[in-house]
């Protein structure tokens, strides 16, 4: 009896040494991560996972493997990597995302596919990328509607690219009205511990583009209000299509100190430029996709006569 008791308390206190063990390795993942030790993260992450058992743990592994892999990419882009290396990479990351869907609905798995289905169809082009619009679009669909992931600014923020960058009908779905009500959603929902300049140039650079007056944005934002009310109740992504108008024509982004309404769009766009550059002085870490970030903002105010 004493000794089936003994079996029963040790083996206990291996199962909680293991989960505390892969607990301590995913935090320092997230570490490296953030100070952009890509392929260390990676070599952690997997060191753990050749040895880890306990389907969540494995997944938890695996999204971050994604993560990680897409970074690597998109350094190696940078760096000037082939296509076909590239190619390799983006479906190794796809990969690492299905294998952790393979254990349950991982919200963090679903955006780490759809990520790296959409820099693989980049890479591959234009027709290749259209061909993988819809899966895309679908993933995301099911994070927000069916798991009800409403505060993942990485999956607002594709969204919103998706919305931008694709052709519209009939060819496709783009539509750059969308694709702002997307990626301001992406620019509230940023995690107060992440930097995320990308995200701000982003809806900058959507801005520009419309170029609407500030009486023009006034009325527009009076039709999205209607039309966002009307869709309440509906699908939740089909509504975040109106978000600009959500808080209708009084709404005042937190960085600005005016309302939507008494703003040009080319106006915005320079104050969020502007905002995301004072972020990223006071900000303690930059990662080399930051910097580059930076670089791109300052080259935009100055094409922009700021």
């Amino acid at each position: 009896m004493k000794k089936k008791l003994f079996l029963t308390v040790a083996l206990f206190v291996l199962c909680m040494s293991l989960v505390f063990a892969v607990s301590a390795t995913l935090e320092q993942a997230d570490s490296l991560y953030w100070l952009d030790r890509l392929e260390e993260t990676k070599s952690l992450l997997q060191n753990t996972l050749e040895t880890t058992v306990n389907p969540s743990d494995r997944a938890e592994l695996l999204w971050r493997l994604s993560r990680a892999t897409l970074a690597i990419g998109d350094e190696r882009k940078e760096e000037g990597a082939s296509d076909s290396e590239l190619f390799a990479i983006y479906e190794e990351a796809e990969q690492y995302a299905m294998d952790a869907l393979a254990y349950g609905d991982h919200p963090d798995a679903l955006v780490y596919k759809a990520s790296s289905i959409g820099r693989w169809g980049e890479t591959k082009g234009p027709l290749n990328a259209l061909s993988k619009a819809k899966p895309m679009r679908d993933d995301f669909t099911y994070l927000i509607d069916t798991l009800g992931v409403m505060d993942n600014s990485v999956s607002w923020y594709v969204l919103g690219q998706l919305y931008f960058q694709l052709p519209g009908w009939p060819l496709s779905f783009g539509d750059l009205d969308t694709a702002i009500s997307y990626t301001r959603k992406a620019v509230e929902t940023i995690p107060s511990h992440v930097l995320y300049p990308g995200h701000f140039k982003a809806l900058a650079e959507m801005l520009w583009k419309r170029n609407n007056s500030a009486s023009k944005r006034s009325s527009n934002l009076r039709s999205m209000e209607r039309d966002w009310n009307r869709a309440a109740g509906k699908s939740v992504v089909d509504q975040h299509a109106y978000y600009e108008g959500a808080g209708g024509q009084n709404a005042v982004p937190f960085y600005s100190p005016v309302s939507l309404s008494k703003m040009s769009d080319r106006q915005e766009a320079v104050m969020l430029l502007q905002y995301a550059l004072a972020k990223y002085d006071v900000w303690h870490f930059h990662s080399r996709a930051d910097k580059r970030t930076r670089s791109e903002i300052e080259a935009l105010l100055k094409d922009w006569g700021f």
